[in-house]
């Protein structure tokens, strides 16, 4: 009896050890809570972040040891926030290290050429300065230039200016469970999170987005 009880210890200590090493150095899932991204991301979506090799992750004293994954214009990244170390963004990388960067009435050019934006999405008919122009500036090196697809609703390098490559954590790889939430932009409180996973539970089957179940992000 003694014998069986400590192998299944072994096991469930060796699961539990598998599982926090997963989810804190491989791959962690993730939920976004805000329109920023849509229609890539739409609120909701919960899908796995990819953190190899990403050195933001680890302790600062063995993180200039650790191999740097390639960032290119075009990826989605995971990134503390410059204005709030305990929130997570996902954004768009747009501007890489060295370049121009400049916004001339919505439209991006990077070394004075006018990028060419599949994914951006305007919803305001209206223009404003401080969000439809910007630049030109130069990134500096080891930053980058990030902006949510969804243009005219995403709090972005346009405000608060580049973000350091130590700052970004992972990129995001597919959605395994989606879920027609409403936005929000603050951590929930312990009982609005007891009300949101109440509410979610009555609603799992209406309001999943079964055909988004595997999508993936890019």
């Amino acid at each position: 009896m003694k014998s069986r009880m400590w192998q299944w210890l072994k096991s469930f200590g060796s699961t539990l050890a598998f599982a926090w090493l997963f989810t804190h150095g491989v791959a962690q899932a993730t939920v976004v809570p805000s329109e920023s991204m849509s229609p890539t991301i739409l609120v909701g979506d919960h899908f796995f972040l990819d953190k190899v090799a990403f050195p933001a992750n680890y302790p600062a004293a063995v993180q200039k040891y650790l191999p740097e994954r390639a960032i290119h214009r075009g990826d989605i990244v995971a990134l503390w926030s410059p204005e709030n170390s305990q929130l997570r963004l996902v954004k768009r990388v747009i501007g890489l290290p060295g370049e121009t960067l400049e916004i001339r009435h919505r439209a991006v050019y990077i070394n004075d050429r006018k990028l060419e934006e599949p994914y951006a999405v305007h919803t305001d008919p209206g223009e404003l300065a401080i969000r439809d122009s910007f630049g030109p500036s130069v990134i500096p090196p080891d930053h980058f230039f990030l902006m949510g697809d969804n243009r005219d609703n995403s709090n972005d390098s346009r405000f608060w200016g580049f973000a350091p490559r130590d700052s970004i954590i992972g990129k995001p790889l597919f959605v395994y469970w989606s879920y027609a939430d409403e936005p929000y932009s603050t951590e929930l409180t312990a009982r609005q999170w007891i009300e949101h996973s109440a509410s979610v539970a009555a609603h799992f089957f209406t309001k999943t987005r079964w055909l988004r179940t595997g999508t993936v992000l890019r």
